[in-house]
């Protein structure tokens, strides 16, 4: 099958107006993000179940594009990454998505199972991994670049249809729509900026006072970020955040010792002196959860061998039933049963494990 290479807003307009209105598309994307905050998207991979078009979304503006992702199915394989780069382009996430590596983990493989493993698996073809670390959004694009991002798409229809039936055979589409649904929903979520410390590596071993400073320094490091579109590294490492918040004092010569660059000391450094004297005025947030005790690990061993007993019964990998900070928490809340741990989870192992708790 040869690809249609579309650059014109004009042409993909005309091909979006012509697709049956709610039908699935098969889709993949390429995008940069190594020195960025917000993912580039460089090229849009479709099979529309009759051609592959490639859309070089550096010449295609988002709004002419923005109908394929709002007005019909994506049919993807490990979509995260890809929802957020369809976002940043659009500034919308996509209404509805098919995940396969989803579909193919309710089946019974792996979890994270590769698009290249299950093509392989399920119709015997060896896909050649050459351009996966490669400049998407560099022009012309080479063969060898233009051959990888098909196959991407190439073979995604007959792999959903695979998938569908098996997942049909075993009463789990419900499952698979479910957990489709929870995805979308996860990845667009927004931030919310009180949460922020808890991504720094390293905050649950700072004393209540460091956390303060660090609760208030994580939000203004996560919004430059966005705001500079640069990653959060580049705007202040987690060990210089951890060094801010344990600091006993707020001046530029504390700022240069904790390795900030002259550059950010005279942008930022009146902005991070007043974040931190506010840190020290603020209520401390909850601390982050401490390892198991000796009764919370004797319980999980229990409850991880009734994982394994049921996951064997409904042929699942233990791992899809129940991730171990789903185990965590069940354990120390009981009466909080994660989001996850609902829907068609409630019934195969949420109840089992509460009647061990």
């Amino acid at each position: 099958m040869a690809y249609i290479w579309c650059e014109k807003n004009d042409a993909v307009g005309s091909w979006l107006a012509g697709l049956t209105p709610g039908c699935p598309v098969y889709l993949d994307t390429e995008f940069m993000r190594e020195r960025t905050y917000w993912p580039e998207l460089a090229l849009v991979q479709v099979h529309d179940g009759q051609d592959i078009r490639l859309i070089d979304t550096t010449k295609i503006t988002p709004q002419v594009l923005a109908p394929l992702f709002m007005n019909h199915t994506l049919v993807m394989h490990a979509c995260s990454e890809d929802l957020e780069a369809i976002a940043s382009f659009t500034g919308a996430y996509p209404a509805a998505i098919e995940d396969t590596q989803i579909a193919a983990a309710l089946s019974g493989e792996d979890m994270q199972l590769g698009y290249q493993k299950i093509v392989q698996m399920l119709l015997g073809v060896e896909l050649p991994k050459g351009a996966t670390r490669t400049n998407w959004l560099k022009r012309p694009l080479s063969q060898e670049q233009l051959h990888y991002a098909e196959d991407d798409v190439k073979y995604l229809p007959e792999v959903t249809r695979l998938l569908r039936e098996r997942l049909a055979g075993l009463g789990r589409l419900d499952w698979w729509r479910e957990e489709c649904e929870r995805l979308l929903g996860q990845a667009s979520r927004e931030e919310q900026p009180e949460e922020a410390w808890r991504g720094v590596k390293g905050a649950g071993l700072l004393p209540d006072e460091a956390r303060a400073v660090l609760s208030v320094l994580a939000p203004w490091r996560n919004r430059m970020a966005r705001e500079r579109n640069l990653p959060k590294s580049f705007v202040i490492k987690d060990a210089q955040l951890l060094d801010l918040a344990r600091a006993r004092r707020a001046d530029r010569g504390m700022l240069a010792d904790v390795g900030l660059h002259p550059k950010s000391i005279r942008r930022d450094g009146d902005a991070l002196m007043a974040l931190i004297e506010e840190g020290h005025s603020v209520a401390p947030p909850p601390p982050l959860p401490g390892p198991p005790d000796a009764r919370e690990k004797k319980l999980a061993k229990t409850l991880r061998g009734k994982v394994g007993q049921i996951a064997d019964e409904v042929g699942l990998k233990p791992d899809v039933l129940m991730r171990r900070r789903w185990l965590e928490s069940l354990i120390r809340h009981p009466e909080r049963v994660p989001e996850p741990l609902t829907g068609w989870r409630e019934d195969v192992i949420t109840k089992p494990l509460l009647e061990l708790l």
